[in-house]
C-alpha cells in the first residue's frame, strides 16, 4: 500500500521506506512495530525520532528481535557491550531524547522487546 492509498478505514499498512524519513504526516500512525531493525542502522536516533514524529501522541513503538542481546553477542562471538544501543540505560535514554516514554524491556534469553509509548 502506498501513503497516499493509506486511509482512516485502514487498520493497518505495511509501508517500504528509509526508516528515517518516513513519507507520512506528523501523528499520522498508531504505532511502530520494528523487527531486528534498530541495532543495523548506522545512526539510530534519527530512526527513533522519525518515529516519534510520524505517531500519535499516545501511541506505541515496539522493538523486536528474536534473540536477546546476550545470544546475539555470542553468536558472533563477543561479549556484551556496555554501550550497545540496546542496553536498558542506553536504550532508555536515547527513547526519551526522540520523544518516547519507556514502558517496558525485556531482554530474555530468546528475545528482545521494548515498548516505549510517544510522549506528548
Amino acid at each position: 500500500m502506498v501513503p497516499n492509498e493509506l486511509t482512516t478505514r485502514s487498520l493497518a499498512a505495511l509501508l517500504l521506506a528509509d526508516a528515517c524519513r518516513l513519507p507520512l504526516s506528523s501523528g499520522a500512525v498508531d504505532g511502530v512495530f520494528s523487527a531486528g531493525l534498530v541495532n543495523h542502522l548506522p545512526e539510530p536516533a534519527p530512526a527513533l525520532a522519525e518515529w516519534a514524529r510520524v505517531t500519535a501522541p499516545g501511541g506505541t513503538l515496539l522493538l523486536f528481535h528474536p534473540s536477546g542481546r546476550a545470544e546475539r553477542a555470542a553468536r558472533h562471538g563477543r561479549s556484551l557491550d556496555p554501550d550497545d544501543l540496546l542496553a536498558e540505560t542506553n536504550l532508555r535514554a536515547a527513547l526519551e531524547t526522540a520523544g518516547w516514554r519507556p514502558a517496558c524491556y525485556d531482554d530474555a534469553p530468546h528475545h528482545f522487546l521494548a515498548l516505549a509509548v510517544r510522549a506528548g
